[in-house]
């Protein structure tokens, strides 16, 4: 609602208006501020120096639940003084703008959350070694173990996928410098391409670290209820990490919606190789047994299954719907939660892979345990959105089909031995007293 208005001589723009959650406000120097020209459609960007002298004012600190060492205020205009110079970029470029800071928010923000697993993860193992319960260290029973291993196998997923997609951005970025761009437009077009990935990761990461948090407080019993104890603020902050750079709910629905807008533009082939998948679902299945000896065979043959299942549900949803697909917004929440697990589980087993081809397998066993059981808990994600999609939106044989396909696409052939995975993990945290595979 922020309104620019320009002076009658031309040379500065007038911006009154407020703002609100505005991080910092109550010691930066300058802002960056978005208004609307007159009744422009599209807001603009303008440099504004902070000066109260100049019309600018801030409320009281926020009272928030968690982050309280982040500075929080309202600000406020009052017909501040602009310099017309002081637009950023070009008048009406403002969202896209926005859009673009929020893109790269996202990856950094999932660097961020990590940090603060790999700190609980640590915390809880360490106080775990020391807490004795019926004379024995809690870091010994399997429930405990349990929850340190998944703690650890998420922060480990995330640390993958984060760093393949930075990885993917910065050589994009090196491509278009020597394509001639401009450093600013390498920069923004190499973030821009790799959207939908800083949207994953800003969902995925950020749950993980309010669930590791959560287990956390557990594992401290009674004592991480306490202010006293590291957790209690761990679980506070974390929790807004699932509402700022776009709440999870949109940027799930960003995912699948960017997808879907690259196939319409032709960018992408979503539907053709969807057409595959529905051909095979028509066709015999295999009964041919692959060879498993080596490492990750049916982990990445799992991995090329859930792509298809993915493929069958999002393909026949946009045959179904077209661009009133972004209308279905459970349906576009569930087909992300597939995308998401696909590009995490993905992410961790091409790490590991790479690892231990180049360490050694016998060096990286935690690593390619936590590779298992990421996949097998994504698998278990795949089936329940998988059907919750189906049969929200076909019926009669189609919806028969679909599910069928989907039972076929999540199959495994040697289900792992998931208490085990879990032991070894947690012994190699529990060893090495605390996370390490950074």
């Amino acid at each position: 609602k922020t309104k620019a208005v320009l002076s009658k001589d031309g040379k500065h723009y007038l911006i009154s208006g407020q703002k609100m959650w505005i991080s910092n406000a109550g010691f930066c120097k300058l802002f960056i501020v978005f208004a609307r020209i007159e009744d422009d459609k599209n807001i603009t960007g303008f440099i504004v120096e902070n000066d109260p002298a100049n019309g600018i004012s801030l409320g009281d600190e926020e009272k928030k639940l968690g982050i309280h060492s982040s500075s929080t205020r309202q600000v406020f205009f009052n017909e501040t003084k602009i310099p017309v110079e002081n637009m950023l970029s070009e008048r009406g470029s403002g969202f896209k703008i926005a859009m673009n800071a929020l893109n790269i928010g996202r990856i950094k923000l999932a660097a961020a959350c990590l940090e603060a697993q790999r700190r609980v993860v640590s915390e809880a193992v360490n106080y775990a070694i020391e807490r004795k319960q019926f004379k024995t260290a809690i870091i010994n029973f399997g429930a405990i173990k349990a929850k340190i291993a998944q703690m650890a196998t998420n922060a480990y997923a995330g640390e993958s996928a984060s760093y393949r997609a930075a990885k993917n951005i910065e050589d994009r970025i090196a491509m278009r410098l020597e394509d001639g761009n401009s450093h600013q437009e390498a920069e923004l077009k190499g973030v821009e391409e790799y959207a939908i990935e800083c949207s994953i990761l800003k969902v995925a990461v950020s749950e993980d670290v309010q669930q590791t948090a959560d287990e956390g407080i557990q594992i401290f019993g009674g004592m991480g209820f306490s202010a006293e104890a590291p957790m209690e603020s761990a679980w506070r902050d974390a929790r807004i990490a699932r509402i700022y750079e776009g709440t999870n709910e949109i940027n799930r629905m960003l995912a699948v919606g960017m997808l879907v807008k690259k196939a319409m533009k032709g960018h992408v082939d979503l539907l053709g190789p969807a057409t595959k998948v529905g051909e095979e679902l028509m066709g015999i299945p295999s009964f041919e047994t692959p060879d498993y000896s080596v490492l990750f065979a049916e982990e990445n043959e799992m991995i090329a299954k859930l792509k298809k299942a993915f493929l069958m549900i999002a393909g026949s949803a946009v045959q179904k719907f077209g661009t009133d697909l972004e209308k279905h917004q459970q349906i576009l929440l569930a087909a992300s939660d597939i995308l998401i697990e696909v590009y995490m589980a993905e992410s961790t087993i091409l790490r590991t892979e790479k690892n231990a081809k180049r360490f050694g397998e016998d060096k990286q066993q935690a690593q390619i345990a936590m590779a298992q059981l990421y996949l097998y808990n994504a698998v278990d994600v795949v089936i329940q959105k998988g059907k919750e999609a189906i049969v929200s939106f076909s019926e009669g044989d189609e919806q028969r089909l679909m599910l069928m396909g989907l039972k076929r696409f999540t199959k495994y052939t040697n289900q792992p031995n998931v208490a085990s995975l879990r032991e070894l993990i947690a012994d190699k945290v529990a060893n090495d007293k605390g996370y390490t595979f950074d």
